[in-house]
């Protein structure tokens, strides 16, 4: 009896045999997979284990900035990085001044450059910006093109155009910026069937910032061109220097304020007899820009500056700009901006006209990005 019981609970045992061996392969096949890194993107995984393919666009103040290829421009704090792996060499800027380029890698929290086989190692915590490198020039600059139009025909016969334009370059200690602004309007009268222009403007600025600590920057070169036939201004440049700071970089907000020395030449259209066509003054100029992200698709942005310049030169000059972007696909977006600018003492034309203090404009645009 006891031999056929022992005999009956091989045959059990036997049968139950490929049943664990299916388990124990099945366990091992759920296995998490090791990612294969193509060198067609950037890699980053996270904190929580998930991984992103994209590029890298900059990293500044343990903020990076990365282009998902899926899930479009991220902003992702440093903390909750896990690895990151370059497919291309980055340069990196450290607290010290050091800059230094290669492949990167950054895992376990430790820095990594890979230069011609060479890996050296850095200080994570002494990390101050990543940006790509200097043998990749087209990948520091990004840009953007913004167009409104405004047509009518019937009783009222009207055609209003704005466009706007700007690029950037950012390297991991520097940040190079021209952002262009033109409005022009006119319409027909009904009476005399002649065209008349209501608005014909040009805005530009241009800056070269320069990094030296995560909250403080030098604005090297502040330069600045208007011209407005409204405003009896043939152009005006502006020069200037300053100091910025970070008052505020988080992951979904930053607003940075600068002040500096400033030199301003303006020539105007049409002057009074015993007025001089061209004015010059040294000045002060303070200036803000403020963003924050209100979703992951929409984007809030103020910025306003003041140049004070002596009276015959306008005196307080103000310029006011916010809006919202919001972005429609991957490179497409729809802008709603309105534009404020004011000048304390305009400059009265030879009939004694004086332009109007203040100008307004809400242009509705579409954009793209590069």
């Amino acid at each position: 009896m006891v031999t056929l019981l022992a005999k009956a609970f091989i045959f059990l045992f036997s049968l139950a045999l490929p049943t664990i061996s299916y388990a124990e392969v099945d366990n091992r096949k759920w296995q998490k997979p090791t990612p294969i890194f193509k060198q067609d993107f950037d890699w980053i995984k996270l904190t929580s284990d998930e991984w992103l393919k994209g590029d890298i666009v900059s990293m500044y103040d343990e903020k990076l900035e990365f282009d998902s290829d899926e899930l479009d421009i991220q902003t992702i704090d440093l903390e909750d990085i896990a690895e990151l792996r370059s497919k291309q060499w980055q340069s990196i800027r450290m607290f010290d001044g050091t800059i230094a380029e290669g492949y990167l890698v950054l895992k376990e929290g430790r820095l990594s450059l890979v230069k011609h086989g060479v890996t050296s190692h850095y200080e994570l915590s002494s990390l101050l910006s990543i940006a790509s490198s200097g043998k990749n020039e087209r990948d520091l600059w990004d840009g953007y093109v913004n167009v409104g139009i405004n047509l009518r025909e019937g009783n009222t016969v009207q055609f209003d155009y704005t466009f706007s334009a700007g690029v950037q370059r950012r390297s991991s200690s520097s940040r190079f910026k021209t952002d262009y602004t033109a409005d022009y309007s006119r319409y027909e009268d009904q009476d005399t069937e002649e065209m008349k222009v209501t608005a014909d403007s040009e805005h530009l600025t241009s800056s070269y910032d320069w990094f030296f600590s995560p909250k403080v920057y030098f604005r090297a070169a502040d330069i600045e061109y208007t011209a407005d036939e409204f405003l009896n201004l043939d152009y005006r440049i502006h020069y200037g220097i300053a100091l910025g700071y970070h008052i505020l970089d988080t992951s979904r907000t930053t607003w940075d304020v600068n002040i500096g020395p400033s030199y301003q030449k303006s020539k105007f259209l049409d002057v009074q007899e015993t007025e001089s066509d061209v004015e010059s003054s040294f000045g002060l100029t303070l200036g803000t820009d403020y963003t924050f992200e209100v979703t992951s698709d929409i984007d809030f942005d103020v910025s306003y500056s003041i140049e004070m310049v002596n009276e015959a030169s306008g005196g307080n000059i103000h310029h006011f700009q916010t809006g919202l972007e919001i972005e429609l696909t991957n490179d497409f977006d729809l802008d709603l901006t309105l534009y404020a600018d004011r000048t304390e003492n305009p400059k009265a034309d030879s009939d004694d006209n004086i332009p109007e203090k203040n100008d307004y404009r809400l242009v509705v645009s579409f954009g793209y990005d590069f």
